[in-house]
């Protein structure tokens, strides 16, 4: 509801708008409805004035743009974050905000404007279960691991389920055919997909562009009592913030809480051209999650050397945040790392505002170093650490390969080769190659720069199968990682080769998975008043992962719940038997290179 102001009392003077000319007044107006009536009134009394028709049609867009669209509270509990818009994610930045429900599921959920429901999507992975709803004003909020949807829209969902004969959807819905208001309650919070606790995930999306923006622009009653806290920074020069080992970090100090200044003076590195990466955290209220910041500036010796500032996040460029933070201390250490720099290449044009000013440090003298940071409601942060170039410039690997950031590469290995696009890397960058030999009888093992290195888009991986039969070439997948934290990525097989795509380097085999997945029997339940059962399965795949389930009774399609996080699958049988069928129960699980278990079960 708008809420009107009373316009000051005191008598105005005439006024003239790019004239002499005196003209109509004014009279003291008490709503908005009062002041348009009156102004439409001075129009008509001052026709013979073309430049008083201009300002009054600007007055009048400029009203129309201050009447913003607005978001409600989609939870009835006072709002706290656990994750903030934009904050620093594995792989991504945050779309939205992620709302506390009191560590727990089952909370109501409730549509934050009027609108539509516009898409439906449900899958054991990422958002879990979420609706999107489409508002008349050119926005889209999204409601995101989801326990489950009011009476009315899961029984259009369940339609899906079996149209589809799958767990897995993705539906967009005709305007009008599930319309809602605002606080009219949509579902239940849960913790479905890739959730790492019960929370409600919130986003509002530009309908036009699919760009995310900060709820908080609109409204949302959020908190925010609380400045950013600066926790480390490190310094270092000779290479790029995208080529940093997780192994071999450089230096890096620590601020004094509430004091705002590094505890070690100064950060040594060798002389050259400055790099630095700064740890910043911002909390909302007291005991709320550790969220990240909206804007950032740095100055060297007082003159400006970095300054960003986030404005949106695009889906088809989330994984830019690789080379937004310095990737090796951020896998290595806790906390929203930022680099302090521009990448040479970076997809990141309109969602981030970003400019860096190189700075050369070849004396032997203190630097001072001064942070400045600004969250998502306006509260600011100030640091100051120091460093200087004391340190002996460290030798380059004679043999590294040299890449370039915007040009692809392709290295030859003795078991295939290894194509970097042209936009894999953030920046130049040099890297090294190894193919240790363990066992001839063994796939062969390359080693191919480090997990450090940050990239957009994936490498390629090619082995040969030269000496595979066609047999075991159908069930070869690409491994990635070291010993026992190998990992399938899957690949396809091309003739006599296998082809992967890799968004992290390191190293790299490939395996032949010949086991079949798991199916483990964990309870049954009987619902006598829906004549339902309900069966409780634990799956899992050891190599290649699962690719498909698919729960029958009597040889047609029932529905099930996949909660792959925890291997669990949960089946709903009707206890009505079926005229002339077998009443058999069967879950067969297929894995990603064709091996499959089934599990069978026959009712009297």
């Amino acid at each position: 509801m708008l809420k009107h102001h009373k316009v000051s009392q005191k008598e105005p003077k005439d006024i003239a708008f790019f004239s002499s000319t005196p003209v109509n007044k004014i009279e003291r107006v008490e709503s908005v409805e009062g002041f348009f009536c009156a102004l439409c009134s001075m129009v008509f009394s001052n026709l013979n004035s073309s430049r008083f028709l201009i300002l009054t049609f600007c007055l009048f867009a400029t009203f129309a743009q201050g009447q913003k669209w607005t978001c409600g509270a989609p939870l009835d509990i006072p709002l706290e974050l656990a994750g903030s818009f934009a904050e620093i994610r594995s792989n991504h930045f945050h779309s939205g905000m992620d709302l506390r429900t009191e560590q727990r599921e089952g909370l109501p959920v409730y549509c934050a404007a009027d609108g539509y429901v516009s898409r439906i999507k449900i899958s054991p992975f990422g958002y879990g279960k979420a609706i999107y709803v489409t508002h008349p004003e050119g926005y889209v909020t999204v409601y995101a691991h989801l326990q489950k949807f009011n009476r009315e829209i899961d029984s259009l969902v369940r339609l899906q389920h079996e149209i589809k004969e799958s767990y897995d959807i993705d539906w967009y819905l005709k305007e009008g055919q599930i319309r809602l208001k605002r606080g009219e309650h949509i579902a239940w919070s849960g913790n479905s997909g890739g959730s790492g606790g019960p929370h409600l995930h919130f986003e509002v999306r530009d309908s036009r562009t699919e760009q995310c923006l900060d709820p908080m622009r609109f409204g949302l009653p959020v908190r925010d009592t609380l400045a950013p806290v600066f926790e480390s920074f490190s310094a270092w020069s000779g290479f790029e913030a995208s080529e940093i080992q997780t192994n071999q970090l450089p230096s890096i100090g620590h601020f004094v809480t509430g004091r705002g200044a590094s505890d070690t003076l100064p950060l040594e590195i060798e002389p050259g051209k400055l790099e630095l990466a700064v740890s910043i955290v911002d909390r909302y209220l007291s005991g709320s999650g550790d969220c990240g910041v909206k804007s950032l500036k740095v100055f060297v010796d007082g003159n400006l050397f970095y300054r960003m500032e986030i404005r949106s996040v695009n889906f088809n460029t989330t994984k830019a945040v690789n080379g937004f933070v310095p990737l090796g201390i951020y896998k290595s250490k806790s906390g929203q790392w930022y680099r302090c720099s521009v990448p040479k290449q970076t997809p990141l044009k309109e969602e981030v505002s970003m400019l860096s000013v190189p700075v050369e440090i070849r004396d032997s003298l203190i630097h001072s170093i001064r942070f400045e940071t600004e969250d998502w409601k306006g509260n600011v942060a100030t640091a100051v650490g120091f460093v200087q170039a004391n340190l002996p410039n460290a030798p380059k690997h004679a043999n590294a390969i040299s890449l370039k950031a915007g040009e692809e590469k392709i290295i030859a290995t003795r078991s295939g080769k290894i194509t970097v696009q042209r936009e894999s890397l953030f920046d130049d960058t040099e890297l090294l190659l190894f193919e240790p030999v363990f066992d001839s009888l063994m796939p062969p093992v390359v080693e191919f720069g480090h997990e450090g290195v940050a990239l957009f888009s994936p490498v390629k991986i090619l082995f040969n199968l030269n000496e595979m039969t066609p047999e075991q070439r159908k069930k070869v997948v690409v491994m990635h990682g070291n010993y026992s934290k190998r990992k399938s990525i899957g690949g396809n097989v091309e003739g006599n080769f296998i082809v992967a795509s890799s968004s992290n380097l390191g190293s790299f085999t490939y395996a032949v998975d010949s086991m079949p997945p798991t199916v483990e029997f964990v309870s049954q339940d009987f619902f006598d008043t829906d004549r339902v059962a309900q069966m409780k399965f634990r799956v899992a795949d050891g190599l290649s992962g699962l690719e498909s389930i698919r729960p029958t009774w009597s040889n047609q399609w029932v529905y099930y719940e996949y909660d792959a996080k925890n291997n669990a699958v949960t089946v709903e049988i009707p206890l009505t038997p079926i005229e002339n069928e077998t009443n058999e129960f069967v879950l067969k699980v297929v894995d990603k290179v064709g091996n499959e278990t089934v599990y069978r079960k026959k009712f009297n």
